[in-house]
C-alpha cells in the first residue's frame, strides 16, 4: 500500500531532479500543487499547497510501486505514472476520481486486473519545457531498481506494432501474460479517453 506521510522532509541525497510549482492529480482530482523530487530511490512530492487550501499531503513513491511511466500530452501535458497499489491521501476518499474507470470495469466485467487496485498519478510541471526532463530522471531512477525476477537478457526496448499510437517507446520488464493484459487495458481506457502518450516505459514488478 502507498500511503502519502503527514509530515514533509525535502529530500537532500540522491537527487536527480527537483521541480517546482508541479501539480498533481490522483485518478484525475487535482490535489495541489508542490515541488516533484525525483530521486534515486523514490518520487517525492509535497511542500506545496493543496487544492482545497491549507498544506499539500506529501506524497512519496517507491520505484518497485511504479507499473509505468510515460510522457502524456493530453489533456494536459504531464509526467504519467501507474502504481501497482492504492494510493492513499488524506482527506481524500479512497478511489476519488475513479468514475470513469469504474464505469468501464462495469462495462466490460470479464477484464480481471489481478484484482489489484491501481493509482493513475500525474505531474504537470508549469513549464511543459521540463517534461522530458521529468522523464529522463525517471528513466534513470528506475533503472536503479530493476525487477530482481527479471532474469532475461534481452534488449529492454519493445517496438510497438506500427499502428499502435498510444506508445511509441516502451520499456517492459515483464514479458509475462499479466503484464500484457495490463497494457491492454490501459489501451482501452485511455483509447476511450482520447488520452496520447509519447513516451512509455512499463515495469512490472509482480
Amino acid at each position: 500500500m502507498v500511503v502519502a506521510s503527514t509530515n514533509f522532509s525535502a529530500p537532500v541525497e540522491g537527487v536527480l531532479l527537483q521541480n517546482s510549482s508541479t501539480k498533481l492529480l490522483v485518478n484525475n482530482l487535482e490535489i495541489g500543487t508542490a515541488t516533484l523530487y525525483i530521486t534515486e530511490n523514490n518520487v517525492v512530492w509535497g511542500g506545496g499547497a493543496a487544492a482545497s487550501g491549507g498544506p499539500s499531503p506529501p506524497v512519496s513513491i517507491l520505484y518497485p510501486n511504479i507499473s509505468l511511466h510515460a510522457v502524456q500530452r493530453e489533456p494536459s501535458p504531464a509526467l504519467y505514472l501507474v502504481l501497482n497499489y492504492e494510493l492513499r491521501l488524506p482527506n481524500v476518499p479512497t478511489g476519488a476520481g475513479d468514475s470513469n474507470e469504474a464505469q468501464n470495469e462495469n462495462e466490460d466485467e470479464e477484464f480481471d486486473a489481478d484484482d489489484q487496485p491501481i493509482t493513475q498519478i500525474r505531474f504537470i510541471p508549469e513549464n511543459e519545457n521540463d517534461l522530458q526532463l521529468m522523464f529522463s530522471a525517471m528513466c534513470q531512477g528506475q533503472a536503479l531498481h530493476p525487477d530482481p525476477q527479471d532474469e532475461s537478457e534481452d534488449d529492454p526496448y519493445m517496438n510497438l506494432d506500427d499502428d499502435d499510437e498510444e506508445f511509441e517507446d516502451a520499456q517492459e520488464n515483464d514479458s509475462s501474460d499479466e503484464a500484457a493484459g495490463r497494457m491492454q487495458q490501459l489501451r482501452i481506457e485511455n483509447l476511450n479517453g482520447s488520452t496520447h502518450y509519447e513516451d512509455c516505459e512499463d515495469v512490472d514488478n509482480e
